[in-house]
């Protein structure tokens, strides 16, 4: 037994040999712990794809796209609940709606589609517009309607500029944004954060469609409104009421036209000893797609 360093390297001692293992026992022995490690890999891949959200990574076309010809109809459902109270009294109330909003694409200029946009209700009959919307303006719908307009004067808004500006997304990407709406006089301002959460196949009335998410939700929405020019336009609101807004949109992959949007607000008031909340849930959903 000796050990011999030389030149760094350390030569061991010489170890009796040990008698041989029948070959065929290393070799169950060795598929039985390949077997092991690939079945460990296994869970940990698949415990990984489940917390990473469908299409990570995937990028997404912003620009909106339709098809000369095309006719899309969609249901739109609201439906609000709310109470009012004092020191001694509470007035709960409550009521829903049901429209139905056709949308039928006439001309494409290159830069911009032309629209016959027509609104029907129980209550209120039939509206048509003619409407000239630009393929840039895909953003219209990352909300459900009846929200505040957050896309209002876009120009001023700097962080909103910059990311209506992107071509493309990932998805996993978050946009905040200052809100900033309506005027000094009456608006809202606050926080908004869009999130686009996955790419997944959804079935609606219409179809089924291959969609991208946009989850939606605002902090610290707040109404800014003046006494003096809700006097002179005839209009009771009260004064720093909150707004909170949850929904999530889908819209389709390739073309960002709506297929499906619900939106939840929740807002908060208190002024001259009367005190109210309020909840509005509403759902557009995609029930006719009529190509050319």
């Amino acid at each position: 037994m000796f050990r011999q360093e030389n030149a760094g390297l350390t030569v061991a001692p010489d170890v009796p040999s040990q008698p041989n293992s029948p070959v065929s026992g290393g070799k169950k022995r060795g598929k039985k712990l390949y077997a092991l490690v690939a079945a460990l890999v296994a869970i940990v891949v698949i415990a990984g794809a489940l917390l990473i959200p469908q299409g990570s990574g995937s990028q997404i076309q912003l620009s909106l796209t339709y098809t000369v010809g095309d006719h899309m109809t969609y249901d739109i459902t609201n439906t609000v609940t709310g109470q009012q109270y004092t020191s001694s009294v509470s007035i709960p109330g409550s009521y829903s709606d049901n429209l139905t909003l056709s949308i039928a694409v006439l001309g494409f200029d290159g830069q911009n589609y032309k629209l016959n946009q027509t609104t029907e209700t129980a209550t209120l009959g039939s509206l048509s517009l003619i409407l000239n919307v630009n393929k840039t303006s895909y953003y219209n719908d990352f909300i459900a309607p009846g929200a505040p307009d957050v896309f209002y004067n876009i120009s001023s808004n700097p962080a909103l500029t910059a990311y209506l500006a992107k071509q493309t997304v990932n998805v996993g990407d978050v946009w905040r944004f200052p809100v900033s709406t309506g005027n000094a006089s009456l608006g809202y301002t606050g926080e908004m954060t869009l999130k686009f959460a996955g790419i997944q196949n959804l079935t609606v009335p219409a179809g089924t469609y291959k969609t991208f998410s946009v989850e939606v939700s605002t902090s610290n929405l707040i109404l800014h409104a003046d006494p003096d020019y809700l006097n002179a336009i005839h209009l009771d609101i009260p004064d720093n009421m909150t707004l909170q807004m949850n929904g999530t949109a889908y819209l389709e992959q390739g073309t960002c036209r709506l297929i499906k949007s619900d939106l939840t607000q929740e807002s908060a008031f208190q002024t001259n000893g009367i005190a109210g909340t309020s909840s509005m849930y509403t759902e557009k959903i995609l029930v006719r797609d009529t190509k050319p």
